[in-house]
């Protein structure tokens, strides 16, 4: 059984292949087959702590791809990884990752740094990583089925090439998982909230699974939750998964939230689902006999690898779930008013949360829901500061002026020193890389945007561009060199 409120991360599994041309062996010296081997470790000796690696072996010729067709059908990996090494002839292993029907990434990865007057045919040869790479991308393309890799090159002395590789690797098994990924819903948008909805129909256009909650079961399920277990989730829970230093108070209304939160955890464990988005302001939330708001159990349930949006923000929940694995953390968030002088948004929400925005030695705080969430209601809601440095605000937005898939928008920008207001509630300043902030808006509404965004630690608007070309995702990025649109 698993424990409650459990982190459960989800660990991409990566075939790799090395690919060589065996045709110029011949004016090579010895041990260069070795040589090219160590050239694939140094690529992914950096990635082993973060992914469970299927080393699939060098490709040189002709025989080498047999036994790697077998291995790879035998084992479930993710992602397929290629790091020529050189020039690449790249008929069969295409044809493999045809097959294999996996997100691919191109890794060209160069140990060469000058070129100097002896460079002679053995280094043109040995060298020619480029060629190698732009081969396999090119017959990935003429399949049946068109493969559109990401690729990535860079210098293997770079640690900001290392940092894109992973970068690039977890964007690819991210697009795994969205293949047949499962949102659960509870309940309907808030009322002229249709926005923020999706249909099954409409989630099974981009790949995606919509598992409907029923009112019945969801309130059966809620009252079920038993005091002992009320109170094992305050003792451990809350200790486990909110930073030492959150201060929060025993009360009914704690009591409350703890008990959508137990029921939350325990429905995305029965029902395997990725993300989800709860409509906690009716009958799902503060509409139940003992219901409140969701604030805390959508802070819970981020915090375990898994958030929901309020409000049955379906379309947001999938912007969480890519900022939360891209970024290691998302907020559930709006943008607000403009401070002129700042050139920044205010950035914030109803009472959300996630522990991963959090710096160290930052203010984390719960408490009764009260006036602060906009009204009257059932509940807590949370209030923490918002770590400065690189941010992303995340968008997904069904516009079907452009595809019948869900579109990308990712606004780049980073979270300022937090500036003092009066809210109760999570909040903070962004300002975008384009300025003036008014016109970085423009492009976000522009885009199709919903008034909901996950903004997530990181310039991710790369990371997003991937996503869109391995999902097949139409994605607008909005950045310091301006807007641009993708797919």
């Amino acid at each position: 059984m698993t424990e409650p409120f459990s982190y459960r991360p989800r660990r991409g599994k990566v075939a790799v292949i090395g690919g060589m041309m065996a045709y110029f062996e011949s004016i090579m010296p010895a041990g260069f087959r070795e040589e090219r081997r160590d050239h694939v470790r140094a690529v992914t000796r950096p990635l082993a702590a973060e992914f469970d690696l299927v080393e699939l072996g060098l490709w040189a010729d002709r025989g080498d791809v047999e036994p790697m067709a077998r291995r790879l059908q035998a084992e479930a990996c993710d992602v397929l990884l290629l790091i020529p090494t050189m020039a690449t002839p790249p008929a069969e292993i295409a044809a493999l990752a045809a097959a294999a029907d996996l997100p691919v990434v191109i890794v060209c990865a160069h140990a060469l740094e000058h070129v100097d007057a002896d460079y002679d045919m053995a280094a043109l040869c040995r060298h020619s990583i480029n060629v190698g790479a732009t081969m396999l991308g090119a017959m990935l393309r003429r399949q049946a089925r068109p493969i559109r890799p990401v690729l990535v090159s860079g210098f293997l002395s770079d640690a900001d090439f290392h940092a894109r590789v992973r970068l690039a690797v977890k964007t690819a098994s991210l697009a795994a998982q969205i293949r047949g990924l499962r949102i659960g819903r509870l309940g309907q948008p808030m009322a002229g909230y249709d926005h923020l909805g999706l249909t099954e129909d409409q989630a099974k256009a981009s790949g995606l699974i919509v598992v409907d909650v029923p009112y019945r079961d969801w309130a059966e399920r809620v009252a079920a939750v038993t005091a002992e277990e009320i109170a094992d989730a305050l003792a451990t829970a809350l200790p486990h998964l909110l930073p030492p230093q959150a201060s929060y108070a025993c009360s009914p209304d704690l009591d409350r939230a703890i008990r959508l939160g137990v029921a939350m955890d325990q429905l995305a464990d029965e029902l395997q689902l990725d993300c989800g988005a709860i409509a906690c302001r009716g009958p799902f939330g503060d509409g139940l006999a003992q219901g409140a708001i969701s604030c805390l159990a959508t802070t819970l349930l981020a915090a375990t690898g898994r958030p929901f949006a309020a409000t049955g923000d379906m379309v947001t929940a999938v912007a969480m779930l890519i900022g939360r694995t891209l970024g290691g953390a998302t907020l559930y968030c709006e943008l607000d008013a403009v401070d002129r002088a700042r050139d920044a948004f205010l950035v914030a929400n109803t009472g959300e949360a996630d522990t991963g925005w959090c710096p160290a030695n930052g203010r984390f705080e719960i408490v009764d829901a009260s006036a602060h969430s906009g009204r009257q209601v059932p509940g807590v809601v949370l209030r923490h500061d918002l770590a400065p440095g690189p941010a992303t605000m995340l968008g997904a937005t069904l516009d079907q002026s452009r595809s019948e898939r869900l579109s990308l928008v990712a606004l780049e920008g980073r979270t300022l020193e937090l500036g003092a207001t009066a809210l109760n509630v999570t909040n903070g300043w962004f300002q975008t890389s384009q300025r003036p902030a008014l016109s970085a808006f423009e492009a976000w509404a522009n885009a199709g945007a919903t008034h909901h965004g996950a903004l997530s630690p990181g310039h991710l608007s790369e990371a997003a561009q991937w996503l869109g070309t391995l999902c097949q995702l139409p994605v607008t990025t909005i950045a310091q060199n301006g807007v641009r649109n993708h797919g």
